[in-house]
């Protein structure tokens, strides 16, 4: 077999822009999903991860090193394996086991970094210095502040442009995502500027995870003593100055949930387009199953525009894991199971 180049290697893959019927009926608007689960790696990350990946690999990178919640990991873990180089991951406690497989099956190395990503990102870069020491090269990819992720993630917004035409609009009333660092959110804005650059952004959080909003309320950035949220992907305790810097110029709507009713969306995510996405996504998908969204946008009524809601991943969740926090969070667990009745008439 010819050896390709790395340009020539695809990581990232267009996803759907998918109606959404059961969303629409409940926002009182057309409502679409950009389902970033379906990428390769299962969430968002490969897009702006496997671009620095490229990038790293393009300057004679051969072995990457990632700090992760999860996702970062696994975008990195696939994109080393497509590339042909060694991946290093250090991930969070508690990923299920079968998240963990994933990684062995792509043939990255995965280490347990600590409780949180801040610690596990000390983790993997105390692991490059020594690997530096020994006279070994790594390079770090950073899971969301980097020019290079934030370029990566912007290709989803330009996908969406083209796909909304299609569906017959020129563009939405508002874009629904979630913050977690502010890689996502930094790449969402970037995209916009090019089409949609008037378009509100809400962004989602849960309570105990909430560095974004805490850092738009103050102005400046604020770094939390700690994250108590259970939606553990959203959990930095800093967010890129980037993010909040984009804050200031163009309008981003920064609200927060609890971690109940990001699990129960994910339920009723899992009940009415039968994806397991976890609590970080969730959040976002609260916008909507909450009512709120003309409550968010300030609207006297719901408008005719359509909505977009970025489905930013499932990777690090399974059922398993949903279920132990339903039953935590004291969650419906059937929510996913049985539609109302009015629902089955037909």
């Amino acid at each position: 077999m010819a050896q390709r180049s790395v340009d020539d290697i695809q990581l990232s893959v267009e996803t759907p822009l998918l109606y959404s019927a059961p969303l629409s009926k409940v926002a009182n608007r057309p409502v679409y999903l950009k389902l970033e689960n379906t990428q390769p790696s299962g969430s968002f990350k490969l897009r702006g991860i496997g671009h620095s990946c490229k990038l790293a690999v393009k300057d004679g990178a051969t072995h990457l090193v990632c700090s992760s919640g999860g996702n970062a990991g696994m975008a990195t873990a696939y994109s080393a394996n497509r590339l042909g180089v060694k991946a290093t991951v250090f991930t969070m406690d508690g990923l299920p086991q079968p998240v963990l497989k994933k990684f062995n099956d792509l043939g990255s190395d995965i280490y347990i970094g600590g409780p949180i990503w801040d610690i596990c990102d000390g983790t993997a870069k105390k692991y490059i210095e020594k690997m530096r020491e020994e006279g070994k090269i790594c390079h770090y990819i950073h899971p969301f502040d980097s020019p290079a992720v934030w370029e990566g993630h912007s290709g989803l917004i330009s996908e969406a442009y083209r796909q909304l035409e299609k569906e017959g609009y020129t563009e939405p009333g508002a874009v629904v995502t979630c913050v977690g660092g502010g890689g996502l959110l930094s790449g969402i804005v970037h995209g916009m500027k090019h089409q949609w650059d008037h378009v509100p952004i809400i962004a989602m959080e849960t309570y105990g995870a909430d560095s974004f909003n805490k850092a738009v309320n103050a102005g400046k950035l604020v770094k939390l003593e700690k994250i108590t949220s259970h939606a553990k992907t959203l959990g930095a305790l800093q967010v890129c100055q980037e993010s909040l810097d984009l804050s200031k110029k163009r309008k981003i709507i920064s609200k927060l949930t609890d971690d109940k009713t990001a699990v129960e969306c994910c339920r009723l995510f899992l009940r009415d387009h039968q994806f397991l996405v976890e609590p970080a996504c969730g959040a976002t998908l609260s916008a909507i199953y909450s009512g709120k969204i003309s409550e968010y946008l300030e609207e006297s009524s719901p408008g005719t525009s359509p909505i977009i809601v970025v489905i930013c991943g499932g990777a690090t969740v399974d059922i398993a894991t949903l279920d132990k926090l339903s039953e935590t969070l004291e969650v419906d667990s059937t929510l996913d199971r049985h539609y109302p009745l009015e629902r089955m008439v037909l």
